[in-house]
């Protein structure tokens, strides 16, 4: 009988072994794998793993991630530090700051909103508040902002540079003007010269329309004409050399931004002729293509007498700027109107040119033309925008139709020529009021005058 070899203890075979090898390839691969740099991770990564990191060395990742301009993964590393340490006021700034990088305005807003709760004298978190702000288009709050910490310290160059790149962006060029003087009177610094230029270029050219006449567009950063978000109340009273009572309009305004467009509401309340009427109106503004703005108009009285039952109509206003920039002084308008009156139907029809001067200064000129009974008015307007909320106006017409028919009566068998001048004039933060004189002759028939004071609270 031949003798059994006893193979040494554990061992099972060729399959064993085989099996064995697989696993010790299969382990150092692994190790291989945990050791090797993997792309987008920075050598600090290597061999942390999630539940060994302590909130130091998130925060190190966080900041070497920041300064590797690797944002999504700094914002990411922020946020997973402010987890484990939601007192760090510090941490939740930089975050807030790169979120703003990031065009995540609202939140970046939001984390420096929850640390001024904590720390409501820091003016550096302030800065950065209304900075974001005016980033995002709140021009009114980081006016608000900059302006309150310029209150308490009038030395704060970097509120003062702030509140003069908000006025900047907003377009109130005069307004950034004199802080943009400031700031460079006190650092010489080249970027301010070079900003100063560009404002000072900016107002040697003629104001656009958008800017100077049409309640559209963003919106501003504060209460400036044209107002958007306003009420009115006035009162007007015309007397007559003919035997009638006088007139009396009583006026309710309200005016609403929409994003880019503004709707104006109003409710008027007429005494004239010895008869009472009530008229609703309304127009909405709007940009319409490049260079162009427009608005729609519509009323109906409420069983008029004298009023017109209802009236629908509209202007566009094309500046030439779209032809040539040197053209952009000049801006041709076209407005239809028809207006239903108990006895007549009426359709009037007004081209106009307005003509654009530096130092917010323009001339409006307008042919109204009634088509049936054939009338036809010339009417010309200077205006001075003489402030964000002073401007100084004086028009003439002459012809045979009123510049404002509110009753057929006001489309006349005979010639008549009117002048009227008028000035809107702030009172106080979120209050103006506006006052005009008006004069009409009526050749050979009556001589009728007055004058109108409105009150107007804006927002």
């Amino acid at each position: 009988m031949a003798t059994q070899r006893r193979m040494p203890r554990g061992y099972d075979g060729p399959r064993t072994l085989q099996h064995r090898a697989l696993v010790a390839c299969c382990l150092v691969l692994s190790a291989l794998l945990l050791v090797a740099p993997t792309p987008g991770r920075s050598e600090s990564q290597v061999g942390m793993t999630p539940d060994t990191t302590t909130p130091q060395e998130i925060l190190t990742h966080a900041r070497t991630f920041e300064a590797e301009k690797h944002y999504d993964q700094a914002i990411a590393s922020y946020r997973a530090y402010l987890a484990a340490r939601p007192e760090d006021d510090e941490v939740r700034g930089s975050l807030a700051r790169l979120l703003s990088w990031q065009s995540a305005y609202d939140e970046a807003i939001a984390l420096y909103e929850d640390i001024l709760t904590r720390h409501p004298v820091d003016v550096e978190v302030r800065v950065a508040l209304a900075r974001v702000q005016a980033w995002h288009r709140n021009f009114a709050e980081a006016r608000r902002l900059y302006e309150s910490m310029l209150n308490e310290d009038a030395q704060n160059l970097d509120a003062r540079r702030g509140l003069a790149d908000t006025l900047y962006w907003s377009g109130e060029y005069a307004a950034a003007l004199q802080h943009y003087e400031m700031v460079f009177a006190a650092t010489s610094d080249p970027a301010i010269a070079q900003r100063l230029e560009a404002v000072r270029a900016e107002l040697a050219q003629p104001a656009p329309v958008a800017s100077l006449r049409a309640p559209i567009g963003p919106r501003e950063s504060g209460p400036t004409l044209p107002y958007r978000d306003y009420v009115k109340l006035g009162y007007s009273r015309f007397a007559s050399t003919a035997t009638i009572p006088d007139e009396q309009v009583g006026l309710l305004e309200a005016a609403k931004p929409l994003g880019t467009r503004t709707l104006i509401g109003r409710l008027e309340v007429l005494d004239r002729f010895g008869l009472h009427d009530v008229v609703l109106s309304g127009e909405l503004y709007s940009p319409l293509w490049p260079n162009a703005s427009g608005f729609l108009s519509a009323s109906v009285g409420i069983d008029p007498d004298f009023a017109p039952r209802w009236t629908l109509g509209g202007e566009v206003f094309q500046n030439l700027k779209i032809l040539h920039p040197a053209l952009s002084f000049l801006e041709p308008s076209l407005s239809y109107r028809h207006l239903s009156f108990r006895t007549a139907e009426v359709d009037l029809l007004i081209p106009g040119l307005t003509v654009y001067f530096p130092g917010n200064i323009w001339l409006t000129e307008k042919v109204y033309y009634v088509l049936d009974p054939s009338s036809v008015t010339v009417s010309s307007q200077l205006t001075w925008r003489a402030a964000e909320r002073l401007q100084f106006f004086i028009a003439g017409t002459y012809g045979g139709t009123a510049e404002r028919v509110a009753a057929l009566q006001d489309i006349a068998r005979t010639t008549m020529h009117s002048v009227q001048a008028g000035v809107i004039f702030p009172i106080a933060a979120r209050w103006s009021a506006e006052a005009s004189g008006f004069y009409e002759d009526r050749h050979g028939q009556a001589i009728r005058r007055g004058g109108t004071l409105s009150l107007i609270v804006h927002w």
